[in-house]
C-alpha cells in the first residue's frame, strides 16, 4: 500500500513537472503567449544576442482596483538567444499603476487650466516617471526545448519604480501589455451606447 502511494506521488510529480515546463515552440505558437518586446544587441559585428519577452496572457490577474491605482500580477518569459544557445527564464511581475502620472491625464488636465511653466514641468516629470512600481521575481529557467535548468545561481528579485527610459523599456512594455490584457478581460464586453 505504501509503495503504491509512493509510486502514485512519483507519477503525479513527473506529470506536474512536464506541464510546468515551457519551450520556445510553445511560446511562439500558443495564442496565450503574446510577444510584447524584442531587441537585438550586436557585439563587435561578429555576434549578436536577441532578447524576446512573451507575456502569458492567461496569467494576468487584478490584485487591486481602486482608481486611479491598480495592481496587476502576471507571468512573462524572457527568451535570450545567445551565440552559444537559447535560454528561457520565467518571471513573475507585480505592477502597481498610479494613473495620476498618465501623460494623457496630464495633457487633458492642461487643457482645463491655463498653460504655465509649472504645468510643463509636471508633464516633463510624467514623461520621465511612469507612475508604475514593479516587483520582479525570477521563477524558473529552461532550455530552448523546455527542460528545466537547475543550479544556475540565485534568481533576481527587484522592487522599484519603473522609469520611462531605454533601461526599462522592456519592463515598461510588459507592464503596458498587462494593463491592456486586464482591461480587455474586464471591459471588452461592455458596449457603450
Amino acid at each position: 500500500m505504501f509503495r503504491k502511494f509512493l509510486l502514485l506521488c512519483m507519477v503525479l510529480a513527473t506529470f506536474t513537472m512536464q506541464i510546468q515546463a515551457i519551450s520556445i515552440n510553445e511560446l511562439n505558437e500558443s495564442p496565450q503567449f503574446k510577444n510584447v518586446f524584442q531587441k537585438t544587441y550586436s557585439f563587435d559585428n561578429l555576434s549578436s544576442n536577441r532578447i524576446v519577452h512573451f507575456l502569458n496572457t492567461y496569467s494576468v490577474e487584478v490584485l487591486e482596483y481602486a482608481a486611479p491605482h491598480y495592481k496587476l500580477k502576471g507571468t512573462f518569459y524572457s527568451v535570450d538567444e545567445l551565440a552559444r544557445g537559447w535560454a528561457i527564464t520565467e518571471y513573475e511581475l507585480t505592477a502597481t499603476y498610479d494613473t495620476n502620472y498618465s501623460l494623457g491625464s496630464l495633457i487633458a488636465a492642461q487643457k482645463n487650466v491655463k498653460p504655465s511653466p509649472a504645468m510643463y514641468a509636471v508633464i516633463k516629470k510624467a514623461q520621465d516617471e511612469s507612475g508604475i512600481q514593479i516587483e520582479l521575481q525570477g521563477m524558473n529557467r529552461y532550455t530552448w526545448d523546455g527542460a528545466v535548468v537547475n543550479g544556475l545561481g540565485k534568481f533576481v528579485h527587484q522592487s522599484r519604480p519603473l522609469e520611462r527610459s531605454r533601461i526599462d523599456e522592456d519592463l515598461f512594455a510588459i507592464a503596458d501589455a498587462m494593463f491592456i490584457v486586464a482591461y480587455q478581460q474586464h471591459f471588452d464586453d461592455i458596449v457603450v451606447k
